[in-house]
């Protein structure tokens, strides 16, 4: 049974996220220039994907694989078989929408054979390892 009480909430909660989407979006989507020069001196072409998603954990990235669309430095769809896809970890407990850095490994034969760093909204809850970072 829908009760007009259980819509208004659900209508109320959607709302709150998409503001906080449209709040993600004005802020800068430009990583830091330091930061992406740091994440492609540690991010080799060639390196395995095993290896490169080690290195980027130690800069504060839990990446997952993926294959199909992702976007590139410029913001434009691009496709792979397999990339992988690696977003920067809050520091603190998150609920919330907000821009982190996040970096693109497209690889080929499992070895990094293209390096995309953007920033971005990510609305992914924190994990565990997130936590320790403080």
């Amino acid at each position: 049974m829908n009760h007009p009480a259980v819509f208004a909430v659900r209508a109320a909660l959607a709302a709150g996220v998409l503001s906080l989407l449209a709040a993600c979006s004005l802020l800068s989507q430009t990583p830091d220039p330091d930061r992406r020069t740091a994440i492609r001196k540690r991010v080799d072409y060639g390196l395995t994907s095993t290896e490169a998603d080690s290195r980027l954990s130690g800069l504060g990235f839990a990446c997952s694989r993926r294959s199909g669309e992702y976007l590139d430095e410029s913001g434009k769809s691009r496709e792979a078989d397999q990339f992988l896809y690696c977003t920067e970890r809050p520091g603190v407990v998150s609920f919330a929408c907000q821009n982190r850095d996040q970096v693109t490994l497209v690889l080929r034969d499992d070895k990094v054979s293209g390096i995309e760093v953007r920033r971005g909204p990510s609305c992914e809850q924190t994990s565990p390892e997130a936590l320790k970072i403080k």
